[in-house]
Formats: structure tokens, C-alpha cells, sequence
């Protein structure tokens, strides 16, 4: 393996997001043509096909050598122990869709922290977020296009009749009277992983609400939306765009 040989020559997708980790340690090993192991549990393997014939990358439990770095490619946020010996890195593919579902006039802070207490107690990377699905009706929620917008995610929605179609874990009768399908958040986190595939993917985090206590006065004096509901289901091709 050729000295030249470093992270930076990896053909990793440019959708993906680097995480936590010691990058420098683990580009180190590389350069020096150490077996780095690679466990990669969502996401593109494409990026393995333009690898040069000598490299000392090795999947999950084919290593022979031992092991001096380690890749994850994973949604999961890991945390690292900074007195490990060994670096470690970690690739987020943008694989998870948010569903939301939230009252009208919810303010972005709120929509936000919802999102980052569910990724907080899931361990998830907000980085490998793929973008925001809900109902077509909250196409114009300004909140919700503030933070899309903020955070460069993509909002897909669904009519009501598509999103009433899907199976959850969680449907609730309130919702269907409220707005023709008895789930928002977690139907729609489904269909934006499912895209054309009429293969369902499984929930990763059914829905979640998250209520604030003093939602803000909109002009003329009426209170902002205050209950935001937040789920999360997995895409099995990571969005690139």
C-alpha cells in the first residue's frame, strides 16, 4: 500500500457527514498501511469498488492482522473514550427521515429541540439526518421551512389519504378527526424512507411529543403551537442530495 494512501483518497459519497473521532490517527494508520478495520452498517458500499488493489482496509471480523484504526459508517452517535489506544472514527450516512407533526404556528426553536432530544436519547447523529417529512397540509408551516431552510434538509409531505394508508405502531383517532389520517409524525417518517419501495421499513423511534410550557404570542395575541411529535424511521439508500 502506497504512503500516499489516506482518508482524503477514500471515494466516501459526498452526501455523508464526518463525526466525532481521531481523524488524525486514524489517517495515520492509513499513510502507514495498518489495518484499519471498517464496520459499516448503513449506507453506499460503492465507495469500495474505487479502492486501489493494496490497502489495509478490512471489513468487520475478515481482519488477519491486528487491528491499529477503526471506521464506523453508522447513524449511530458513538462517543469515544479519548484515553483508547486505538483511533476511531465515525462516517454518518444521511439515512434517517424525521416525520413531524406539529400544531400550527409551532415555532422552529421547538420543532428543533424536539429533534435534538429524540436524537439525544436514541443516540442518533443529527448528521445523518436525511430531511424532514409530514403531512402536505404543514407545506407552508414557517417553523418547519426556517429549519429546513437553517439546516439544509429537504421537507417532503404527503396527502392525508397516502399517510392514512400506512401501518404504524401509533395511530391515533384524535389525529384522524384533526386531519384525515390517524398518523402524521410516524407515517410520514415511513414514507419518506420508503420512497417508491412498497417495502415498509420498520420505525426506528415511534413517535414521540414534546409539549412546551410557554409557547410565544403570534401577532394579534394568539399562542404559538405548542406540541411538536417527532419520529424516525430509517432509509435503506442514503440521500445524496
Amino acid at each position: 500500500m502506497s504512503d500516499e494512501f489516506t482518508l482524503d483518497l477514500l471515494a466516501i459519497p459526498g452526501g455523508w457527514r464526518r463525526g466525532e473521532g481521531d481523524w488524525t490517527g486514524v489517517a495515520a494508520a492509513l499513510a502507514k498501511g495498518e489495518t484499519v478495520e471498517v464496520i459499516q452498517e448503513v449506507g453506499s458500499t460503492l465507495w469500495r469498488n474505487s479502492l486501489p488493489e493494496k490497502h489495509s482496509l478490512y471489513w468487520d471480523g475478515e481482519n488477519i492482522s491486528p487491528i491499529k484504526g477503526r471506521i464506523w459508517i453508522s447513524f449511530t452517535q458513538r462517543r469515544f473514550a479519548a484515553e483508547s489506544a486505538l483511533p476511531k472514527v465515525q462516517w454518518h450516512p444521511r439515512v434517517l427521515w424525521i416525520g413531524i407533526g406539529c400544531e400550527r404556528g409551532t415555532p422552529r426553536e421547538l420543532i428543533e429541540t424536539a429533534i435534538q432530544n429524540v436524537c439525544r436519547g436514541y443516540h442518533l447523529a443529527e448528521s445523518a439526518i436525511a430531511g424532514i417529512a409530514t403531512i402536505d397540509t404543514k407545506a407552508g408551516e414557517v417553523g418547519l421551512l426556517e429549519l429546513c431552510q437553517a439546516r439544509n434538509w429537504p421537507l417532503k409531505t404527503f396527502a392525508a389519504d397516502i399517510l392514512s394508508s400506512v401501518e404504524v405502531p401509533n395511530p391515533s383517532n384524535i389525529v384522524a378527526k384533526a386531519v384525515g389520517t390517524p398518523s402524521v409524525a410516524e407515517a410520514a417518517a415511513l414514507c419518506a424512507a420508503s420512497g417508491e419501495s412498497l417495502i415498509k421499513n420498520p420505525l426506528l423511534v415511534p413517535k414521540q411529543i414534546f409539549r412546551s410550557q410557554n409557547p410565544p404570542l403570534l401577532q394579534g395575541g394568539v399562542r404559538a403551537g405548542s406540541a411538536v411529535t417527532v419520529a424516525v424511521a430509517v432509509c435503506p439508500i442514503d440521500y445524496l442530495g
